[in-house]
Formats: structure tokens, C-alpha cells, sequence
């Protein structure tokens, strides 16, 4: 596999293509569909106002400085512009190795973002929390600890939702899944770390090849055949981002697991009398094409109505949590989440279901702020709540 650092010198033929393309077209379409530009109405801001930069600053016409820093940063990189674009033109990463490129430069790590990595330095996460708080999650678990077993599942929780007090629910939920069902499975508690994804969206390379490093050091030696994650954002980074380094280790997100044994019958989930609408994140739909195993399960729970928004599946908009923005532009970020609540308000469901640790973190906070009548849950808790151990329970 092509390390990173040598993929990065050949990024700016790549981004210039790209840039090229949509300065030469100038049709503005992308605008339609990106959610960042629907708030701020800057052209600046927009993904054809970042293409331009690009171009600019590669033909050497912009020299970068603190204000295209901004500009750069404020891409959600969440792809549904690319939905509306006639070229297909992959805007989310041309910006993401634009940010590269500038770091490259030498130019400096945007101030909010520079605590976030010295705390990944420092902790192996991103949220300045000791690495023993990792193993707060499982304090209250009703499954033994397995020790590392050749052949099992390994559960990998993630940053977020091992750290935020929150979202301790997910994990513990899938846990409760998989032990339910008989799988035999193992945990790295504080011995985990970060994934990279929030690193590697911001631009900084030698960080994330380190990450990825020890990681894959680190499943291979606990002899797994299949590792799960409930983070969208773990699983589209070891997926996709890890490359070839996990050869022989399959990587399933929870949902694609939890619909395997419910499609397995080794698990059975009771009736909810309720109206949903399920928010697709954008790393596990538009990045890795996982639309229809989360809405397979909702369908497996009997008295539940799945009622679309409007805009869903390949268009589904963006919460705003992600590509940094979050903790760039923390207002801007809330306005888009709320856009997205008063959409799943206009479907008259009382409960939003996801599968995305920061679309539950973004998207609740949302919630509470408008004062909505949509409650916000991760799709595993949903599914863990309904269920009974041993495959038990109502049909």
C-alpha cells in the first residue's frame, strides 16, 4: 500500500483536475445540495468557492494564509453535494487533501482544532480524557470479560462513544447484542485508540499513518477474524482508510452485524408502537454505501412505521457534526442540525434512529434547543431494548 506521504506529492494533479473541471463548467450546482451553503450564503463557502481557491492557490495566483484556512475548514466533507453535481466531482476530497497540502505548507493548525490534536498525542483520543476512561463504558456490563481468542469478533467502540458520558448506552448495547447471541467476542478497553478519522479529516498525515499503525498492529495481534464498530466514522476509516494493512480481517459496521442475526433469528426483537425516521450518516451512507441494512432492522421490529424525510438515502443531509466544522464553527454546525431535526419533525415521527456517534451528539443537542418533540436514538440501544436475551421474545 502507498503510504500516505507519498500519495500527498501527487495531490495537487488530482485536486487541480478537479478544480479545473468546475471553474471550467461554472454551473454551481454542488451549491444545491451542501448544507454549509445553505446557512451562510457565501460563494466563498460554497464547494465551488472552495474549488476556486484550490485552483488558485495551485496556480500559485492565492497565497494561502489564515482566510483560506477558514474557507478550507468549513466543508463538512459529507459528500451530498456531490450528489447534485452533473461531473460527479469529488469535492470532499479534493478539500480534505487540500487541508493537507496547507499543513504541508507550514501553515498553522486552525487554534480549534490544536488542542483536539495535542490531546491525541498525549491520550490516544481526541476529547483530553485519560486513556483508562476507555474502560468506563463496560463498568456496568452484565457479559464476562473474554480474553483474546483467535477466530473471535473484536468490538471496537471508538472515541466518542467510549468517552462521551452520554453515548455510553451504544456500546454497552451492542456488547449486550453480542453476547446475547452467543458471539464469541473480545474488548480493548483503554488498550484501544483512536481510529484516526478525526485526524486524518483535518489534514494531518503523519499522525494519522501512526494511528493507523498501532491499530493495525494491535487487531491483527489479537487474532480477530471480523471486527465490529458502531462508529460510522471508525468503520469507513478502517474500512476504507487502512487499505490492504488488515488483510484476512473482515470489518463490519453494528448494523450490518446486529441484521445478521436478527436475519439469523439467534436474535428477536419485541413490537414499538411508534412512528420513526432514520438519519443516514454520511460516512456509512454516502461513503460506504450503507443505506439499507439500518431500515432491514427497523423493519424487523413489528408495530414500527418508518416514515422517510424528504430528504434521505444518497440525499440525505448532513447533521453537521463532521469534517471539523463542529469544532470550527460550533453555531454554524447547530444550525445545520436543527435544519435536519425540524425535517424529521415534518414526518410527524416521535423518534429519530441513527448509527453515528456524532450524528447522535449533534442532532440530540439540536433537539433540545429547539425544544423538539423528536427524540434522538442510536439505532443498537433501540434494538438492544426491544430484545430478549437467547433469541427470545416476542416476534
Amino acid at each position: 500500500m502507498t503510504d500516505p506521504s507519498t500519495q500527498a506529492d501527487d495531490v495537487g494533479e488530482m485536486m487541480e483536475a478537479v478544480s479545473e473541471s468546475c471553474v471550467y463548467c461554472r454551473c454551481g450546482c454542488c451549491k444545491d445540495g451542501c448544507p454549509v451553503y445553505e446557512e451562510v450564503l457565501e460563494e466563498s463557502m460554497s464547494p465551488k468557492g472552495r474549488n476556486e481557491l484550490i485552483r488558485a492557490v495551485l496556480k500559485g495566483i492565492v497565497e494561502p494564509d489564515e482566510r483560506a484556512m477558514r474557507i478550507a475548514y468549513s466543508c463538512l466533507l459529507c459528500r451530498r453535494d456531490e450528489e447534485s453535481c452533473g461531473a460527479r466531482l469529488k469535492n470532499s476530497e479534493a478539500v480534505e487533501q487540500f487541508r493537507a497540502f496547507l499543513l504541508r505548507r507550514g501553515l498553522e493548525m486552525l487554534p480549534e482544532h490544536r488542542d483536539l490534536a495535542n490531546s491525541l498525542r498525549n491520550y490516544g483520543n481526541p476529547w483530553g480524557q485519560a486513556r483508562s476512561s476507555r474502560k468506563r463504558w463496560a463498568s456496568a456490563a452484565t457479559w464476562s470479560q473474554r480474553a483474546p481468542q483467535p477466530g473471535s469478533n473484536l468490538l471496537f467502540v471508538g472515541c466518542t462513544f467510549a468517552l462521551d458520558r452520554s453515548l455510553l448506552a451504544t456500546p454497552r448495547a451492542v456488547a449486550s447484542i453480542m453476547d446475547k447471541t452467543g458471539g464469541s467476542f473480545q474488548v480493548m478497553l483503554e488498550d484501544e485508540v483512536c481510529c484516526g478519522s478525526t485526524i486524518k479529516r483535518i489534514g494531518e498525515e503523519r499522525m494519522f499513518s501512526e494511528l493507523r499503525k498501532a491499530n493495525c498492529e494491535s487487531i491483527l495481534f489479537s487474532g480477530a477474524r471480523r471486527v465490529v464498530t458502531p462508529c460510522s466514522g471508525c468503520y469507513k476509516t478502517i474500512a476504507q482508510d487502512y487499505g490492504d494493512m488488515l488483510q484476512g480481517v473482515e470489518v463490519m459496521h453494528s448494523t450490518q452485524y446486529i441484521l445478521e442475526v436478527l436475519r439469523s433469528q439467534r436474535l428477536r426483537v419485541a413490537g414499538l408502537d411508534a412512528t420513526v425516521t432514520y438519519h443516514d450518516p454520511c460516512h456509512l451512507g454516502r461513503y460506504a454505501g450503507i443505506y439499507d441494512e439500518p431500515r432491514e432492522i427497523l423493519g424487523f421490529i413489528s408495530g414500527l412505521s418508518l416514515v422517510e424525510m424528504r430528504n434521505s438515502r444518497e440525499l440525505s443531509m448532513c447533521c453537521g457534526g463532521g469534517g471539523g466544522v463542529k469544532t470550527a464553527y460550533g453555531d454554524l454546525s447547530l444550525r445545520v442540525a436543527r435544519k435536519r431535526v425540524r425535517e424529521a419533525e415534518r414526518t410527524g415521527a416521535s423518534i429519530l434512529v441513527t448509527a453515528c456517534p456524532f450524528c447522535v451528539q449533534t442532532l440530540s443537542a439540536a433537539s433540545e434547543s429547539l425544544d423538539s418533540s423528536v427524540t434522538v436514538e442510536e439505532i443498537s440501544v433501540l434494538v438492544d431494548r426491544l430484545s430478549a436475551d437467547g433469541g427470545g421474545g416476542e416476534s
